[in-house]
């Protein structure tokens, strides 16, 4: 019930809390100035000081000093410290004390010489300098009231909260019979003496002390943020003022006039009552509507918000290994998913650092950039080697992002990885595969470049042999170095071609390429063909593109060379080209109505060297394909046939329309 203050108002936090502080501070200052000004108005015998309102009780001597031990006590209250505690129980004892003597006065016939103990009262008749049964009855509540503020008994506290009720209706009675005007004579002799001021105080002094006890009771509700509270914070203002004016009109009109008799006047009191009373909970209950409609609104949004985070939450989870820290590193949280490829339990996880899972790849300057990043408030990301419980490596591809709270500090770190082994085995074996091809390629070239010289001297033997021997040998001599002149040659095409085709891409730099100026290139080179086979080529408008554009070249060159080789020995051959342009890439044809292909052979006609034909029929090494085919990946894109033996054939690939 108790809430300990201090001075500082930063223990009270922000908006009610700093209102409800300053409200303390101004009640008890407020206390010992009343409490001192009317002290001073009975040593100098001003008496407005004493009674406030003319033919009014005063407040007595006794009873001021009372409130000015407890404008000092409700004080002392709000600081927290032990000077302040004694002080603190010093003054319940002076209050209990002052209120329960003075109340046993009316009781008994003793005198304890109390009442005009510090000064004499020369102003009032009967009890003088006696403060009223009410007054007593209230300082004596008040001293055991403030038994509460510093006690850690709940019961204690809620005993406390019902005293201070206790006086707050009290001092509420008195105030409104100053309110309606209600004679002394009139009032009951309980309240008959009790001051204006002296109930006000009163009440102020109850609602103070409840404020500091404010997590029980009455005040705990009119202090809170809850919509309950809210609703009394708005009907309290009714509740009071309307009967306190509903009864200040009845009085007048039964007291000074003839126009209400008492029992009439008493119900249409109770009926303007009823009537105002339903209307002003009617539109409070309109405005309760409205929001609760924004409620339920606003409730129906935060749970779809919720549901979705649910699922974004269930697909992390599937996905990703997911932990959260503190902002020293400590693992506060992990999912399943990281205790599955960690190999860890969240017990063995939990309270630990991530050096659990260091797998010594990554040097100290790995992780202290890693850190720099992420405590100056910015996401790091990056892949990061880690090591299993069983001793296994794994990669994972990591975010940190730091959370931060209202002052910009840093309170904890997520986490998000993804298991990225295999990729990082692929792209492992993707860089060796690249450098075996590369070496591959280099082999190729001087493995051919330098078969070159023995074939040539091969072949210039068997010229010389032929020149110097002619008529000298043989047939079976001459047609050895025939057939020794032709396998040279072939030999010489072959080797050729593989240079040709290791050369493909080699330090080449891509160039924007008219396609259609290069089909008019490759008409040229290939006119005495197209002149012998009487071969009708047409095109559609090809586009401008980003290509090596000798390899491309080479690429439709070879395309229409096999179109006008592979022809029916019956009929003109006919090949038109085209382009089509699809999302991010051109798709290029070049269609024949030649001798076509069996669908067997469609699958790996691309081969090197592969040959479907024997050299009688179709000259060539077999490589031209083969070398399309590489031109084609060289540029990013796919090639494929579709053919029907004896129709002819569709050679498609593909060029991306962004490569750069």
């Amino acid at each position: 019930m108790v809430l300990t203050l201090s001075v500082n108002p930063n223990r009270f936090g922000l908006s009610i809390k700093q209102k409800r502080f300053k409200f303390l501070i101004l009640t008890s200052f407020l206390t010992i100035l009343i409490s001192s000004l009317v002290m001073v108005g009975w040593y100098s015998k001003y008496q407005p000081l004493l009674s406030l309102l003319p033919n009014a009780a005063t407040m007595k001597f006794n009873t001021a000093f009372a409130f000015f031990l407890a404008g000092i006590g409700l004080y002392v209250s709000i600081k927290d410290s032990s000077f302040s505690k004694q002080v603190h129980k010093i003054i319940i004892i002076g209050l209990i004390t002052i209120g329960t003597l003075s109340f046993l006065q009316y009781f008994f016939s003793f005198d304890y010489d109390l009442d005009n103990f510090f000064i004499k009262d020369v102003f009032t008749k009967k009890y003088p300098g006696r403060m009223s049964p009410a007054t007593a009855l209230c300082f004596k509540l008040l001293g055991l009231a403030f038994l509460g503020v510093h006690s850690n008994s709940m019961t204690v506290k809620k005993i406390s909260e019902v005293f201070l009720s206790f006086i707050a209706l009290l001092s509420l009675i008195s105030i409104f019979s100053y309110i309606l005007h209600i004679p002394n004579e009139h009032k009951n002799f309980f309240f008959e003496s009790m001051a204006i001021h002296t109930a006000i105080l009163f009440f102020l002094l109850s609602i103070a002390l409840s404020f500091i006890n404010s997590n029980i009771g009455f005040s705990k509700l009119l202090v809170s943020d809850l919509a309950g509270s809210k609703l009394v914070r708005i009907l309290m203002p009714f509740v009071i003022a309307l009967p306190l004016l509903l009864s200040f009109v009845l009085l007048y009109f039964i007291d000074g006039s003839s126009v209400l008799k008492r029992d009439f006047a008493i119900t249409v009191y109770t009926s303007i009552y009823a009537v105002i009373g339903v209307f002003y909970v009617s539109f409070i209950a309109v405005r309760l509507n409205k929001s609760d409609f924004k409620r339920k609104l606003l409730e129906d949004n935060l749970k779809q918000a919720n549901q979705e985070l649910l699922h974004f939450k269930e697909a992390l989870d599937e996905s990703s290994l997911v932990a959260i820290t503190d902002a020293n590193g400590i693992i506060t949280s992990v999912n399943d998913k990281f205790c599955e490829i960690s190999q860890y339990s969240r017990e063995e996880l939990i309270g630990k650092t991530h050096k659990i899972i260091n797998s010594g790849y990554h040097s100290k300057e790995f992780f202290k950039e890693m850190w720099s990043t992420i405590k100056s408030g910015k996401v790091w990301i990056g892949g990061i080697k880690n090591k299993a419980k069983d001793g296994s490596f794994y990669w994972v591809h990591t975010a940190i992002i730091p959370f931060k709270d209202s002052n910009g500090n840093i309170t904890k770190y997520l986490a998000i990885r993804q298991d990225i082994t295999k990729l990082q085995m692929l792209s492992s074996q993707y860089e060796n595969l690249k450098q075996k091809n590369q070496e591959i390629e280099q082999f190729t070239y001087i493995a051919s470049h330098d078969l070159q010289e023995p074939l040539r001297t091969v072949t210039s033997m068997a010229d010389i042999l032929k020149t110097d021997y002619k008529g000298k040998l043989d047939n079976d001599a001459n047609l050895c170095l025939d057939y020794i002149t032709l396998a040279t040659g072939r030999m010489s095409d072959l080797i050729k071609g593989l240079l040709d085709y290791s050369r493909i891409g080699g330090n080449k730099e891509l160039e924007l390429t008219n396609a259609n100026e290069v089909l008019k290139n490759v008409y040229e080179d290939l006119s005495v063909a197209i002149v012998e086979t009487n071969a009708q080529i047409t095109a559609s408008k090809l586009p401008d593109l980003n290509v090596y554009r000798t390899e491309f070249r080479l690429l439709l060159q070879n395309l229409i060379s096999n179109a006008i080789k592979f022809r029916k020995k019956d009929k003109t051959p006919e090949i038109f080209v085209n382009a089509e342009k699809s999302e991010g890439y051109w798709k290029f044809s070049v269609k024949d109505n030649g001798i076509g292909i069996d669908e067997e052979n469609t699958r790996n006609i691309f081969a090197i060297f592969k040959r479907l034909h024997s050299k009688s029929e179709y000259k060539g090494t077999g490589i031209g394909l083969a070398h399309c085919e590489k031109v084609v990946h060289l540029h990013g894109g796919e090639i494929w046939v579709e053919s029907e033996k004896g129709v002819g054939s569709t050679f498609y690939f593909t060029i991306p329309n962004n490569l750069n």
